[in-house]
This record gives C-alpha cells, structure tokens and sequence, in this order.
C-alpha cells in the first residue's frame, strides 16, 4: 500500500518527535552536571548528584526506553485520532491478488457526477470532470444530484506554456465523447472564441450556432472543410504578429466531432480532405492560441494518422472499454475496470493515468436528457450573438 506525501511528512514528523524527550533530558542532564560542578556547595552533594547522573545516564541510553519512548508516543498519537494512510484504491503491483480498490469502495463507485456549471478556475483550465481526491491537489465545490459538494477536478491546462495544448477523446458509442465536447465548448467561450464542428452531422452542436464568441458550427462536409480551412488561416494570420498584438487575441478553440466520419462524408460528397486542415493548428496552435479538441469513438480512432495523433497529449477514454484498448489511447495500462457513460480514464502527456467522470452536459433540445441537466447547458450558453446581454 503505497501512502501519500502528507502522510509521510506526518510520519517523518512522529520519527524526530520520538527524539525530542531523549534530547530534552540529555540536554538537563549535562545542565545539571555544570550546576553541580560550579555550584558553592556541589562539592558536597557528590554522591547524591553522581547518582542521579547515572540513573539519568542508563534511562537516556538504553535501547529498550527509548523503544518505550516511541511506543507511547505513537500510543497518544492514535489517542489523539491519528492513524495510518490508507489509499482510496491500492496500486496494482502492491495488490496481491492483482485488483484495484476504487475510492466508491468494492462496489467500484466512480467519482461523483456534476453537472454542467463555471467551475472555480483560472483563464486557460478545462475542468475535463471530476477524479479521485488522491489524483489533484485541489478540490473545488459543484453542484451534484445531491446539492453542492466538494469535487477534486482534473484540470487541462492549455495556451502557449501548456506541454499538452490539443486533447483526444475516445470512446464507445454513446459513451459521452461529444458532451465532453460540449463541456469543454461551455467553458472555453467564457475567455475565449470557438469553431465546432459536427462530423457525424448528428446536430450535437446545434445548441451554440448564433452565440456570442462562436465563428461557426458547421454539420456538412462543405461547411467543416470551410471552417477547418479558416482555422488553418487564422492560425497562420496569427502566427505573423508580434507577440504583444498576438496576446491581445482572445484564444481560439476548434471542436471537432468524429472526424474520421467527417473525413469520410467529405471524401463521398467530393469536398475533399478535411484531415489536412488540421496539421497547421495542431503543430503551431499553441504559439497562435490556438486549442484543439478531438473526439472519435474506439475502433477508428487509430485512422486519424501518427502526425494527427502524435500532437494529441490530453488523452480521454470513456465508456466500457477493455485494458488494452484504454491502453492504446492512454498509453498506459489503467488502474481499474472499465468505465460507464460519462465516465472512464484520462492522461495528461507523460503524467500518471486517473479516472473521471465527465460533467452532464447532453444536448438542451433532447427530450430523453435529464431536465435538470438541460437547464444548465441552457444557463451556461453565451448570449445570441448581437443582443449585448449576457446569459445567466
């Protein structure tokens, strides 16, 4: 069972307390031996301090008190209410029998499900969903099914300093790829500009077309490839400022939904080839400002190409997929079982692989989608673009 950084500072701390007394009393000890020594009458009191010298000497150095000493300072200390870390789920090579103990316990809960909402964060972090306490160093409130509670959120961070400026996620069918989309969309439009694009043509993005901040949402394979073209545009135009007019540009986010299927439609629909539009923002977006965020669902996601994926370091994989398939996505074998909708594993470039639990954000107009979840895409969508109000 492997413990965490605090709790090893905590013990670190108990080891130099277990000291303390055996300093204290070897440091009266040697007082009062000058005491006695330079005292007018010291000479006088010879057997009684001699005595008291040794007796204090022998308590000091004997292995077997000082083991008295540490046992009952560990005693008042479990008194007190301290104890030993214990993970929320154990590793697997500390497992014996080779399982992961989730922190929802044996039943294997996952992290609490919010909905969609302005978490507490600063320009340029994503909060991707909620994860384990023992996986962030931070935990901020949001609303749940059971009111506001405190959540631990996996933040993406992106602009020019982030080392993972463009997130993959991938999926099952209907494993909540596109609400991550969404989700993302929400929160990026609060600091930034966005283009979506609908791969599918499914309608997933039709909620934010005419919003304020949004250039574009675009559902055809003529329209996608006109708004990935723009994109690559702009990237460049972006790229030939100086770096004072260039910080000035709110970010730009592009969004886009099963583009493997878009590359399809567009190569049916004689519209040609989207994928090439995406090389310039993703080898230089992160110079321009430029973000982008990919979803695909498992089995095709590999067809993107090595220089596609190669500049996706954000990995997320939702829904019930195998080890080994998370493990293409993520790099990395996952410490559990499979994830449910809206829920599963995530990677942050070369950091450690965490579970999470994507924020509820279906399309406002199906009527199959929770209300209440609903109503808060609804609240969080930019005002219509040219009303100058904002939407609360």
């Amino acid at each position: 069972m492997r413990a965490t950084a605090d709790e090893r500072e905590r013990r670190g701390a108990l080891g130099w307390l277990a000291w303390l007394p055996w300093v204290v009393l070897r440091g009266l000890t040697r007082m009062a031996v000058a005491a006695w020594w330079w005292g007018a009458r010291g000479r006088r009191r010879l057997p009684a301090a001699a005595g008291a010298v040794a007796l204090c000497g022998v308590a000091l150095w004997l292995p077997a008190v000082g083991a008295w000493l540490v046992a009952a300072l560990v005693a008042g200390a479990a008194a007190l209410g301290w104890r030993e870390a214990t993970p929320d789920w154990c590793a697997p090579e500390s497992c014996a029998d080779g399982a992961v103990e989730p922190e929802g316990g044996a039943a294997g809960g996952w992290p609490a499900e919010v909905v969609a909402q302005r978490f507490v964060a600063g320009v340029g972090e994503v909060v991707l969903g909620c994860t384990d306490r023992s996986a962030a160093d931070r935990t901020v409130p949001a609303v749940g099914a059971g009111g506001v509670t405190e959540v631990a959120p996996l933040l993406w961070r992106t602009g020019p300093r982030s080392g993972e400026p463009h997130l993959l996620a991938v999926g099952a069918p209907g494993a909540g790829g596109t609400g991550l989309l969404r989700a993302v969309a929400l929160q990026a439009l609060g600091w930034g500009e966005a283009v979506l694009v609908d791969g599918g043509g499914s309608g997933g993005f039709g909620c934010f077309a005419g919003r304020a901040g949004v250039w574009g949402v675009e559902s055809t394979p003529e329209g996608a490839v006109t708004g990935l073209a723009w994109v690559a545009r702009e990237t460049e135009r972006r790229l030939l400022l100086d770096v004072g007019e260039r910080a000035e540009l709110p970010p730009l986010w592009l969004l886009v939904d099963r583009p493997v299927l878009l590359a399809h439609r567009a190569w049916a629909a004689g519209a040609g080839d989207p994928s090439g539009w995406l090389d310039v923002p993703l080898r230089y977006g992160r110079e321009a400002g430029v973000t982008v965020a990919l979803a695909e669902q498992v089995g095709v996601w590999e067809r993107l190409g090595d220089g596609v994926l190669g500049c996706l370091r954000a990995r997320v994989a939702l829904g019930a997929l195998d080890g080994a398939q998370v493990s293409a996505v993520l790099g990395r074998t996952p410490p559990g079982a499979a994830g449910a909708v809206g829920a599963g594993y995530a990677r942050l470039g070369a950091g450690p692989v965490c579970r999470l639990r994507v924020p509820a954000t279906p399309d406002p107009w199906d009527d199959a989608a929770e209300p209440e979840h609903r109503r808060a895409v609804w609240r969080l969508l930019p005002a219509p673009s040219g009303t100058g109000v904002e939407q609360v």
